[in-house]
């Protein structure tokens, strides 16, 4: 009777997907990059997704269910992939690391000189958190994956605003821009934050055109969110969005957000 051939163990499949990643970033790609396999999986059904997070001694998997639709072309479904693996790896990497106890934690590797101007660029501060502050990291990573799943994309922002796609693409990059979007590679998501029916917040597009050009999407969300004292009825302090929702003149916000 034959031998059944030796199954290779999963870290060399595991070891060439990481010197494929190696290789697309050592080209300058910052994006996740899709690799077409030589033969369709005898695994995978049409209607399936397999997201993985690995570390060097072990990977989480998840088979995520999608909803089969008609196909729009290459360039579409390589998207529509991209997208979703990148939203799901990045929430189950958080929640991963927040699970995590605190104490044995490795180190994170020192920041390239690239990366450190991508966050100084971002507004964000590049020194390394101290033990304790590791969780504000997660948590801003975390605030970043919710916005980009509460958005729309650039057909879904045009429907709500009863316009056509081309002038959502020419308010996101007009100068000085009245829509906020979050650009992933050619793409477009437009966080819902902004929406208050089917028109704007009243005054936001003020506000939004003396926002600096660069600040983080977390930075930008987290002030106009947050309760300030700068901002009151009364005694109680108001969310600078809020004071746009209740109708309040969008000038003092405006003349705020240019300080950010």
């Amino acid at each position: 009777m034959p031998k059944s051939p030796r199954r290779r163990p999963l870290t060399k499949g595991l070891d060439a997907l990481a010197r494929a990643a190696g290789r697309a970033a050592a080209r300058g790609a910052t994006r996740s990059r899709r690799i077409v396999l030589a033969r369709p999986s005898a695994t995978l059904g049409k209607d399936e997704v397999l997201i993985a997070v690995a570390d060097a001694s072990s990977i989480a998997l998840t088979l995520v269910k999608v909803r089969p639709r008609p196909s729009a072309g290459a360039a579409a479904d390589e998207a529509q992939l991209d997208e979703v693996a990148r939203r799901l790896a990045e929430i189950d990497l958080v929640a991963g690391e927040l699970a995590e106890p605190a104490i044995g934690r490795a180190t994170a590797p020192a920041l390239t000189e690239q990366e450190e101007r991508v966050l100084r660029a971002g507004k964000l501060d590049p020194r390394p958190l101290a033990p304790g502050e590791t969780h504000l990291l997660h948590r801003a990573t975390a605030e970043y994956a919710r916005l980009l799943t509460d958005s729309y994309s650039v057909e879904q922002a045009a429907t709500a605003l009863g316009v056509n796609g081309s002038r959502i693409r020419q308010r996101l990059t007009a100068t000085p821009r009245t829509l906020f979007g979050i650009k992933l590679g050619k793409t477009w998501r437009i966080p819902k934050f902004q929406f208050h029916g089917r028109r704007l917040v009243p005054g936001l597009e003020a506000v939004l055109a003396r926002i600096p050009a660069g600040v983080h999407p977390v930075a930008v969300h987290r002030w106009l969110t947050s309760p300030t004292p700068d901002l009151a009825e009364g005694d109680t302090p108001i969310a600078p969005l809020d004071w746009l929702r209740i109708g309040n003149a969008p000038e003092a916000v405006a003349e705020m957000a240019a300080g950010l």
